[in-house]
């Protein structure tokens, strides 16, 4: 067993150029029998041709028993001189099979960052590949689900993740350990049935072999005709994503709109896994009846997808965005004209220059010689202004008197008919008085600092 082992992961390094290189790899290690393997056979085998550091992650569920997995983790790469980094959870996150796997995701990108890694391994197997077919199956992942754990996944901002010893089962890694001597971490959470994955593993795949026992290999089968059909898939489709997508987390709505519905789907499909989220079918179709309610809304409207990611749409364009609204900022700061106003929660400063020739030189006036209303300056004449003046972000009930216009409306109503998204509302820096707002930076002006001569300001944000 151990020379197999070794061979195939020869083999693997061999192939993706890991062997007597200056790459560094991450290698995930639970202590379970499949990590434990993994490092055990890398460490043994490899040890003087690959430059490796092993990362376990605590998830601090399951108290004393995930100290100890940790103790025992440390204890292993201690005897061997293995370099061991680990963190421990919060006790306040969400304990669900999603979350924990999430917090392992950046877990293992926050150590590559840490010991600036080109390649993160992990140790699933044949075994993990068969199971994860069989969820997407029962959630109803689609096609794309089908394919299974591959190889290697690439990352977007962070390094690549290989699966090794994804040809062995876990029969093979629990032997692997018995023979060696090893005593690997038992997660006694792996026996309870309220994961499904867990249900997965110790009821329906059981139950499943007595219809077929050669159920494993038929559903390995399954994901390979599931992985040829995906490349014809996205050779057709790789023209229209070059159309739609303007980037790989943005989509041009009005293109989108216009596919077939097959095509939305897929499309909808490649949107979620660029941005790590699990879809299924009726997720996709959820999306998809939202983009039809909202493509033609100027401001957009936006779909909660997670705690704080939101998928936001509108006329323009389709992404996700990171969003809470108690992040918005509540502090004002009273304005003096005769110097620079920094609002250190928004990070920005305004300040109140001159119009000279000057200080206007270094402004981009449109044709009628002023400053756009989407630019970071403005002309503005004070002298009907009363009381004080204020830096600060929207509140309930502002309002605001658009230029050219005579009488006031609601900012929020303003700010909707100008197109701004809702999300990017409470970010605006606002310039007041107690009454009214007089500029909402970026965006517009109010009708009380319209310029009637050269005299007056150039109000600057930055």
């Amino acid at each position: 067993m151990n020379n197999i082992f070794k061979e195939k992961i020869l083999n693997f390094l061999k192939k993706y150029n890991f062997l007597k290189s200056s790459k560094k790899i991450i290698i995930a290690f639970s202590g379970g029998y499949d990590s434990l393997c993994l490092l055990d056979v890398l460490y043994k085998e490899f040890n003087n041709d690959i430059s490796f550091v092993a990362v376990h992650l605590n998830h601090n569920w399951r108290g004393e028993e995930s100290k100890q997995e940790e103790i025992n983790a440390r204890e292993y790469c201690k005897k061997r001189n293995i370099t061991f980094y680990s963190e421990i959870l919060p006790k306040n996150i969400p304990q669900t099979e999603l979350e924990a796997r999430e917090q392992r995701y950046k877990f293992f990108n926050r150590a590559a960052r840490k010991y600036d890694a080109d390649a993160i391994f992990t140790g699933h197997t044949f075994t993990d590949n068969i199971e994860t077919v069989l969820y997407r199956i029962i959630k109803g992942t689609g096609l794309k689900g089908l394919q299974g754990i591959p190889k290697i996944r690439y990352q977007e901002d962070g390094c690549a993740i290989y699966r090794p010893i994804l040809d062995f089962t876990r029969e093979d890694t629990i032997n692997y350990c018995i023979n060696n001597n090893l005593k690997p971490n038992l997660d006694t959470s792996n026996l309870e049935q309220k994961y499904l994955r867990n249900k997965i593993r110790l009821s329906l795949l059981p139950e499943l072999k007595n219809y077929n026992s050669n159920i494993d290999n038929a559903l390995y089968h399954l994901s390979q005709i599931a992985v040829d059909s995906e490349g014809i898939i996205e050779e057709y489709l790789q023209e229209v994503k070059n159309s739609v997508f303007l980037s790989i987390k943005e989509l041009n709505t009005q293109k989108f709109i216009k596919q077939s519905v097959g095509v939305k789907r897929r499309l909808l499909m490649k949107f979620l896994v660029n941005n790590n989220l699990d879809y299924s079918f009726e997720k996709v179709n959820e999306l998809l009846d939202f983009v039809n309610d909202s493509f033609s809304l100027k401001s957009g409207n936006t779909l909660s997808l997670t705690k704080d990611k939101w998928l936001f749409v509108s006329c323009e364009c389709m992404k996700i965005i990171n969003y809470t609204k108690s992040c918005m900022v509540q502090s004002s700061i009273v304005v003096d004209i005769n110097c620079k106003n920094y609002h250190p929660e928004l990070g920005k400063t305004l300040e109140f220059l001159s119009r000279d020739k000057e200080t206007c030189q270094d402004l981009v006036l449109n044709e009628k010689g002023f400053p756009d209303e989407k630019s970071s300056a403005i002309y503005a004449d004070l002298s009907s202004v009363k009381g004080r003046l204020y830096f600060r972000t929207r509140r309930p009930g502002d309002r605001i008197q658009p230029f050219g216009m005579k009488s006031k409306i609601k900012l929020k109503k303003y700010l909707i008919n100008k197109g701004i998204p809702e999300h990017e509302r409470d970010k605006i820096a606002l310039l007041t008085t107690e009454g009214e707002i007089l500029w909402a930076a970026g965006v517009g002006i109010s009708e009380a600092l319209r310029v009637k001569d050269n005299s007056g300001y150039i109000i600057k944000i930055n």
